[in-house]
Parts: C-alpha cells; structure tokens; sequence
C-alpha cells in the first residue's frame, strides 16, 4: 500500500473514531511503526491531526471533508462574485471542464445563456443545474460519487477525461501557496483535478480569500500551470 492510500485511510478512521493507536495502525497495514510514525508527522504538519504518546487525536481546527451543502454557506457572497467573473470569461462555443465545487455550481446560473457551449463535469451538482438548458451539451466524467462533495472521482473519471481536449478549466482548490501550488484534502479529488489541468488549454482557479497561504492534504498543481486565478480579495505582495 502506498503511503498516500494509508494516510487516507488513517484520516478516515480519525472521522470515525476521533482517534488512533500507532499499534493498531501497525497491524492493520503490516508495516513498520517508523512508518506508521512518519504517517501521523506528516498529517499533523497539515493540520489534520495532533500526535499524543502512542497515537494521534482528530485535530479540532480540521476541516477535512465539509459537506457541499456547508461550504455552499460560507462566504456566499464572494463566491458568487467570483462565479460571475469566471462564467464572463467563457465564449460561444468553446468547450470548458469545471470542477466540482461550490463556486463552480455557482457559475451555472450564469453559463445559460451561453451558445454552442460543451461542458465537461465531474460535479452532480453542476450536472443537476444544466441538465436541461439549451445550447449546452453537458458531459459527466463517470466515476465513483463522493457522497460529502457530490463529485464522481477515481479511474473512470480520469479515463473519461483523458478522452477529451477543452478549452478552459475552471478549477477550485482548498489551499492556494506559493511553494506547495494547489491542494486539496481528498487525494482521489486532487487526481481528477490534475487531469482536467492536463487537457485544457488555459487553466482559471477559482478561489475566495480564505484559500490563500493554506496547504492541504494532497498537492495537485504547481501555480505555474494556472493561467488566471479570480478571487474576490487578492493577498498583498508580502
């Protein structure tokens, strides 16, 4: 097993049980309790948990995995800013990918007048919201549904991607910095989100004020495959 699919399923456990034990985590995976050690050092230094003697506790701060319909209430008002900037810069005819995400949903209202438009998701809510517009051919990636963001990940999606040549990405992220790029707190999320980077020609992340100087969980670009980041509160140059 990978280091990255055992910190994943460490960080679930944690949401089940708000602890674990080094000696269990040992067992349960047949490695090393080095390893199982470095596991836990790793996912404190992102915030997703607190090491004690023998094991490690949920961190209270965390914010791993809020539900879409919790983060759809948080700063409702900039993100549909920032939606409303991004649906702008697409054109009649072009074909885009959007990820899933609450700002991403946000940007349907505003795509349906749009002509001749292709829309490549892997968001049900996004599917949900122009299902039955005219003048947009929505395509779902195909995937296994994380229930807690409505999004379709896993091979299928990125199989499905791959198939594909967009162009323009509308990507959101959990975290947004200078050395670490883009991130995100589910591994199998981060991977869709770096196919959609790869197939289209111009990438635009979408990100709201809370997002700049944090790291999460699993990296998935670097800022310099990003074309156009909007916001609706740029961090100073310092």
């Amino acid at each position: 097993m990978l280091s990255i699919d055992r910190q994943t399923k460490i960080i679930q456990l944690l949401k089940q049980n708000n602890s674990v034990k080094v000696s269990e985590l040992k067992k349960m995976f047949g490695v090393s309790e080095m390893t199982i050690r470095r596991d836990l050092e790793r996912l404190e230094k992102h915030g997703v948990l607190i090491r004690s003697h023998g094991g490690a506790t949920l961190n209270p701060k965390n914010n791993v995995d809020i539900t879409f319909q919790k983060r759809n209430q948080r700063f409702v008002m900039e993100k549909e800013a920032i939606a409303k900037a991004a649906a702008a810069l697409v054109n009649d005819g072009e074909s885009i990918v959007l990820d899933a995400g609450t700002t991403t949903t946000a940007m349907t209202k505003y795509l349906q007048e749009k002509k001749d438009l292709v829309v490549l998701t892997n968001s049900l809510t996004v599917a949900n919201e122009l299902t039955h517009v005219q003048g947009i051919t929505l395509i779902l990636t195909g995937g296994n549904v994380r229930e807690v963001t409505l999004s379709l990940v896993g091979s299928l999606a990125k199989d499905n991607l791959h198939r594909f040549n967009v162009d323009k990405a509308f990507i959101g992220t959990s975290g947004l910095c200078p050395v670490q790029g883009l991130t995100n707190q589910n591994m199998y999320e981060s991977e869709v989100k770096k196919t959609m980077i790869d197939i289209a020609r111009e990438t635009i992340v979408l990100a709201d004020h809370s997002k700049f100087h944090r790291v999460s969980f699993s990296c998935f670009s670097p800022l310099s495959a990003v074309h156009k980041i909007i916001t609706d509160d740029p961090p100073s140059s310092d």
